[in-house]
C-alpha cells in the first residue's frame, strides 16, 4: 500500500494531464451515462485528482469522494468533499449513496472484494456502480499488454480482462446490467514523462515495448510514431451494475 501512496503522492500535482484518458470527453460521458438517469449522491471511490466527479458534479450529482493518497484528496477537495482513506475502509453509513464510480483503480487494491463489499454497502438498494479499467482487446494483444503495464506499474496486483473483471463483480454480488466499450487515443511518450516515479531506464523500456511490440499487437492497438512521439489505441470497458438483492 506505501509504494501505490508513494507513487501518486509524487504525482497529484500533475495527475490531471499525465495521460489521455484521464481527462477524455467521450470516456467521461460513458462514465456519466452509465449512472444512469436518476440523480442523487454518488461517490467516487479512488477519485484521485477528481475529474471525474467534478464531471458528473456539473451533470447534477452530489459528489463526495475518497482516495488513498492524501494529495490526491486534497487535489479532488478542491471540487467537491473528499476523505483520504482506503477503498476498503469507506467510512460512510449504510444505503448513503445512489451511485458509486471506481475508474482505472481495481487492478491497484489491496483486498478489491472487499472493496466491493463496502461498495455494495455503502450503495442504496438499486443503486448504480460504475467500474471501468483499460483491458486488451481480445487473447492476442492481452500477453504483451500485460508486459507493458506490468514494466509501467509495479504496484500491479493483478492483470485484468474484460472477462476476469466481470467475474469480480459477480462474484462481488453485483449484476452486470450493461457494458459499454471505447478505444482512447494514448500518446505514450508523453505518459512516461508524467511518470516521475519511474527512472528514465524505465521509462525508455515501456516505450520501447510498445513501439517494438509484435506486429499484431500494433495492428490491434493501431501504433504509430508519429513525430518521434509513441501513439497507441487503449480499449476501456465501463461496467454498469446493480447490487443483488
Amino acid at each position: 500500500m506505501k509504494t501505490v501512496v508513494d507513487q501518486f503522492r509524487r504525482r497529484a500535482g500533475t495527475y490531471s494531464g499525465s495521460a489521455n484518458w484521464i481527462v477524455d470527453k467521450a470516456l467521461i460521458r460513458a462514465h456519466i451515462d452509465a449512472c444512469g438517469p436518476r440523480l442523487g449522491y454518488l461517490i467516487e471511490v479512488c477519485c484521485g485528482t477528481g475529474v471525474v466527479g467534478r464531471n458528473l458534479a456539473a451533470a447534477g450529482w452530489r459528489v463526495c469522494g475518497v482516495d488513498l493518497t492524501r494529495e490526491m484528496a486534497q487535489e479532488a477537495n478542491r471540487h467537491f468533499p473528499c476523505i483520504c482513506t482506503p477503498a476498503e475502509d469507506i467510512p460512510f453509513l449504510d444505503a448513503a449513496f445512489d451511485a458509486a464510480v471506481l475508474r482505472q483503480a481495481y487492478f491497484l487494491l489491496e483486498d478489491g472484494q472487499k472493496a466491493l463489499a463496502e461498495i455494495g454497502r455503502v450503495l442504496k438498494p438499486g443503486g448504480a456502480f460504475v467500474l471501468s479499467q483499460t483491458v486488451p482487446y481480445s487473447a492476442e494483444d492481452a500477453p504483451w499488454l500485460e508486459k507493458v503495464h506490468r514494466a509501467k506499474q509495479a504496484q500491479l496486483r493483478t492483470f485484468h480482462t474484460e472477462e476476469t473483471l466481470a467475474d469480480e463483480l459477480e462474484r462481488g454480488h453485483f449484476r452486470i446490467a450493461g457494458v459499454k466499450r471505447l478505444s482512447v487515443r494514448e500518446n505514450i511518450t508523453r505518459w512516461m514523462e508524467a511518470a516521475p516515479e519511474l527512472s528514465e531506464e524505465k521509462r525508455a523500456e515501456v516505450c520501447g515495448f510498445v513501439s517494438g511490440a509484435p506486429e499484431a499487437y500494433r495492428r490491434v492497438h493501431n501504433v504509430e510514431i508519429v513525430g518521434g512521439e509513441i501513439f497507441e489505441d487503449w480499449n476501456w470497458v465501463i461496467f454498469s451494475a446493480e447490487k443483488k438483492k
